[in-house]
């Protein structure tokens, strides 16, 4: 491939804050990250010379960067998507991998209210859970990011939890800029999250259509004008956001459905983390 490689990818975990950890990287002047955001391209193994090309083509404005990163969340949605960990190693061996985790309950409700949004899921939140393993499988985050691990090393995985990253996001994004070998950087804004909660509008066909990947040409033109901000405010008035499809005591239930796991996961992640290992006890993080 020709081309300038990126080698700094963040690969998950989806609903978990990747969107605010992707703008915050790109604040760094020493940090180029994509646009679009999640080009996917390691999530097949079937890509041509053509595909190749459109995807190295996305970071040839990163040429003074030391750092050209990306940030697709289909990297870490195994067994559904296989082979990532592996594509990725061979094509960047070098590359440095941040993975981000999120209290399992209230990651799995942002799952949930983005399927509503995006794949017409139906279910009641808790049928939904326990019919799609889907739900458990991206959560599970130490069988996720175990294969990278084991290709990379955890010199050069970074694990970090979305709680902190909204609580302390100075802090943690200089961690990860030394840890990255570079210089602290203040960040200039506090970015708006990507949340399936934003996203459930009254108008729930208009929205799917609006986020299709075809429409991403337009999106990125909106950007390039300065009208983003213009065009949000247009969207709220005339698909304004719906009633909260979930009810307090599904959100209990689920909670306890995945006590279990919750802790699992907690104990889990605890030697790869140390001291940034999240508190999951409450549902504060």
């Amino acid at each position: 491939m020709s081309g300038l490689h990126p080698n700094l990818f963040v690969v998950g975990a989806m609903k978990a804050g990747t969107t605010a950890l992707h703008g915050y990287l790109d604040q760094h002047p020493e940090i180029f990250m994509s646009d679009p955001k999640e080009p996917g391209f390691f999530a097949r193994a079937d890509r041509t010379d053509a595909a190749r090309e459109a995807y190295l083509a996305l970071f040839a404005d990163g040429a003074g960067a030391r750092y050209r990163g990306e940030s697709s969340t289909q990297y870490t949605k195994a067994p559904a998507i296989a082979g990532v960990p592996d594509r990725l190693a061979r094509f960047a061996p070098q590359a440095h991998i941040l993975y981000m985790v999120r209290e399992p309950a209230a990651r799995v409700i942002s799952q949930y209210l983005f399927n509503i949004r995006i794949h017409g899921e139906q279910r009641p939140l808790c049928q939904a859970v326990r019919a799609d393993p889907r739900y458990r499988q991206i959560g599970d985050y130490e069988g996720q990011i175990r294969p990278y691990l084991d290709r990379f090393g955890a010199d050069r995985v970074h694990i970090l939890s979305a709680e902190r990253l909204s609580t302390d996001r100075q802090a943690v994004m200089d961690e990860i800029f030394d840890w990255l070998g570079l210089a602290p950087a203040p960040l200039a804004q506090e970015l708006r999250k990507n949340t399936s909660i934003d996203g459930v509008r009254r108008h729930g066909r208009l929205t799917a259509w609006a986020l299709r990947a075809e429409i991403e040409p337009l999106r990125r033109l909106v950007k390039r004008i300065g009208a983003e901000g213009l065009a949000r405010r247009a969207w709220a008035r005339f698909n304004p956001p719906a009633p909260a499809p979930v009810r307090p005591e599904e959100i209990t239930e689920l909670r306890a459905m995945l006590a279990e796991e919750t802790n699992r996961q907690q104990a889990a992640l605890a030697p790869l983390m140390g001291a940034r290992t999240p508190d999951w006890s409450s549902t504060d993080g």
